[in-house]
């Protein structure tokens, strides 16, 4: 499955580093840690500088920030999925078979007919022409 990725404007992920950075400085500096808090506001005023300036020197940063990103789906996602399956819907397909319910109508019944009647009686048969 191929799919368009677009890459931000250079402008958007200097201002959005920028804030991180100095949420980053605010909290170090409420804090009492003088030296985190320094380094913080040294890269909260370069990336602004840069973003401001010169934009294009982010390129490179923010490639490697997508594909960073790209990456951590991969990781996170199936890890994710998996913990919603068995977490949520095993129990509640193993609950359900344990009271005998059969939604999709799975078990095998003998029947002469396995024909199902409508009501209403569906589409016109006519409709179905020329699908493709």
């Amino acid at each position: 499955m191929s799919q368009d990725i677009t890459l931000p404007s250079n402008k958007s992920f200097g201002f959005f580093f920028s804030a991180i950075f100095a949420i980053g400085f605010g909290y170090f500096f409420l804090h009492g840690t003088v030296l985190l808090s320094g380094l913080f506001a040294v890269l909260t005023v370069t990336t602004f500088g840069v973003t401001l300036v010169a934009p294009q020197r982010l390129l490179f940063f923010n490639r490697l920030w997508l594909r960073f990103g790209l990456l951590l789906g991969k990781i996170v996602s199936p890890i994710v999925l998996g913990i919603i399956f068995f977490l949520f819907l095993s129990p509640i397909a193993i609950l359900m078979r344990l009271v005998g319910r059969d939604e999709l109508q799975l078990k095998n019944q003998k029947k002469a007919s396995y024909w199902k009647e409508r009501t209403p009686a569906g589409p016109d048969p006519e409709s179905f022409r020329n699908q493709f």
